[in-house]
């Protein structure tokens, strides 16, 4: 017997070696596979106008980017990734990308280049992504706090104090104090009847932000339409994942060619998500509900911000986040003779039964405005029409030479947003200021978290996997309000595809009473740029349909890829369609979202990432 344990206990210990041996030659090899080599990209090089070839060397080992004139020449140039502080992808040339680099003296440096290919760009961009991941421990931010607010100055200088809108102190939805030493990310604020030049009223934001924050704040744009005017400021920090801003305005005064009533506008991406804001000021009197709503189409058909590919979408497809705010003049619509009793049902904050008669949301609840909008429940009293240095009284009716004028206490100044399918937005505050009185209006804020996604694969431990994925779409079936006998086709449009793509002409249309059902059976595959799933998972389709004989527009809708049950096979999307912001049609797709591998032998991978997927679709919820 000892002499057999003494062969077991030999047995194990040679045993226990080899596996040790095993062991360290799995890690060795994996640590082996870890390591990326520095990989060079020939490229094209902007230097005054003149494109020259040089090449780039990425290293994410050791951190640098080294530019070279020649691939196996000496490196002329390199910068650290604490050096490099923005990529920007082009919207007009797929295949090119500036690069903003910190110089020696703490100066910025922008330099342009084309790639052979958006893939070979992409790739680029992913070991940049991968390297600044490696050698930083500042993770990109997958939310933002925004803060809204609009106010109609009524042409007067405002009080010296006016943090208690930037805090959301007042009547409403207001913020708790708890939260007061918080800032938030971006600060979007909406003036009208703006009596100050740009530069005073940017001093006195900052300033008032200074008073209530420790952070830097930055101005990213401004722009104005006579006395309308949006501001947006943003951290310091942040100025490094804004890219792409653009300014617009549209003019909807007398003819449409007086600025005193209009929008000013501005967008901008944020890393991978995009932003639109609206400011807008309409057409006052209560009896002007028609013209309003000319002016709104007018500004969503008329104002030209967020990239330029979109064309066939108006506005409210454009943007991931739209925010519309203003003094969008829409009146309770009630008879002259109910003033008095309106202003008892305020001071007892009977909200509820005015806002019953509120136009803007008779208008939207007969889907004649701001379609697929969204607003927060108002529980604040009407910020129009006070009486000047108080907030006790409202000044209702004004002495003209044709008479009395009514203005009913009315909730002017509104707050909107309309954002992507499945995309996180959270209202947390909806109100209005009571100690700000130099106008007839009072400030109103709103603020929000929203959900932002990156342009890049900003995993740390991204995939080693070459598959090459794709969007499958099995069918679609499309309901048109029109009498045309025309044939259809869909356009697809995303920024994770390289350019857009068109499928073939609708084999099926069948039609009775102005509405016609029309049926896609053969549409195309769509490979996006990058095949990473927690991307692509991020990403929408824009579809647009359209005439095959003038090639005009008849819906335009989004669809997520975010799947709900990433196992369920094949997938069902639904989108209304508009067109100029009303609606026209809806749009049903059944459709596959699958990571596809081409050897049979590793299929199993597509099942293990489908359910590593899903529960990551879990913990993302």
């Amino acid at each position: 017997m000892m002499s057999k344990l003494n062969q077991l206990t030999s047995m194990v210990s040679s045993l226990e070696e080899k596996v040790k041996t095993v062991l360290m030659e799995g890690s060795a090899v994996k640590h082996r596979r870890s390591l990326i080599p520095p990989i060079i990209f020939e490229v094209k090089a902007d230097s005054l106008g003149i494109f020259q070839k040089t090449h780039l060397k990425v290293d994410v080992e050791t951190g640098k980017l080294v530019i070279k004139k020649s691939k196996d020449g000496p490196d002329d140039k390199y910068y650290s990734s604490k050096k490099i502080l923005q990529l920007i992808k082009s919207q007009k040339l797929p295949n090119k990308l500036v690069i903003v680099l910190e110089t020696e003296k703490e100066k910025t440096l922008r330099k342009e280049y084309l790639f052979a290919d958006s893939k070979k760009r992409e790739g680029f961009c992913q070991l940049l992504q991968q390297m600044k991941n490696k050698h930083s421990d500042q993770l990109e931010p997958d939310l933002l706090t925004i803060f809204t607010g609009t106010w109609n100055m009524g042409d007067a200088h405002p009080p010296k104090d006016i943090t208690s809108w930037f805090l959301c102190k007042g009547q409403g939805k207001t913020r708790d104090e708890t939260a007061d030493y918080i800032e938030h990310d971006i600060y979007v604020i909406g003036t009208q009847e703006d009596p100050l030049n740009e530069k005073e009223w940017v001093e006195i934001l900052l300033r008032s932000l200074n008073d209530i924050t420790t952070a830097d704040y930055k101005l990213i744009t401004i722009q104005t339409l006579w006395n309308i005017r949006i501001v947006i400021l943003a951290k310091q920090e942040h100025a490094r994942r804004i890219s792409h801003v653009c300014t617009n305005s549209v003019k909807t005064g007398i003819a449409n060619t007086l600025g005193n009533k209009g929008a000013v506008g501005a967008s901008f991406m944020f890393n991978g998500t995009s932003f639109g804001f609206i400011n807008s000021h309409l057409t006052s009197g209560s009896e002007k509900k028609l013209r309003r709503k000319q002016n709104y189409f007018n500004i969503l058909r008329f104002l030209v911000m967020g990239d330029k590919k979109n064309i066939p979408f108006n506005l409210s497809h454009r943007f991931t986040h739209l925010f519309w705010l203003g003094d969008l003049n829409y009146r309770v619509q009630l008879p002259n003779a109910e003033a008095e009793n309106i202003v008892q049902k305020i001071k007892q904050q009977q909200y509820q039964e005015l806002l019953a008669f509120d136009q803007l949301n008779m208008e939207r609840n007969d889907s004649q405005i701001f379609l697929h909008f969204q607003e927060e429940d108002i529980t604040f009293p009407p910020t129009y029409r006070f009486e000047r240095g108080t907030r006790e009284r409202y000044c209702y009716t004004k002495q003209k030479a044709t008479g009395i004028k009514y203005n009913l206490p009315s909730w002017c100044d509104r707050v909107l947003w309309k954002s992507y399918p499945k995309m996180h937005v959270l209202c947390q505050s909806y109100g209005c200021t009571e100690d700000i009185t130099t106008s007839d209006h009072s400030p109103v804020f709103a603020t929000f978290q929203v959900g932002v996604t990156s342009q890049f694969v900003s995993k740390n431990n991204p995939s080693d996997s070459d598959e090459q994925g794709h969007i499958e779409l099995l069918n679609c079936k499309a309901t048109l309000y029109t009498k045309s006998h025309t044939k259809f086709y869909i356009e697809f449009h995303s920024t994770c595809l390289e350019n857009m793509v068109k499928s073939s002409e609708a084999e099926d249309q069948d039609g009775c009473n102005g509405t016609l059902m029309v049926t896609f059976r053969e549409l195309p595959k769509l490979t996006p740029i990058i095949s990473d799933l927690e991307y692509l998972l991020d990403q929408h389709l824009l579809i647009c349909i359209k005439s095959s004989d003038t090639d005009e527009s008849y819906g335009e809708g989004c669809i997520a890829l975010r799947m709900e049950d990433p196992l369920q096979q094949p997938l069902s999307f639904s989108t209304p369609l508009t067109h100029h912001g009303e609606g026209t049609a809806a749009s049903r797709v059944r459709s596959t979202c699958t990571l596809l591998v081409e050897n049979r032998e590793k299929s199993y991978m597509t099942l293990l990432r489908l359910k590593k997927m899903k529960q990551w679709c879990k913990n993302r919820k």
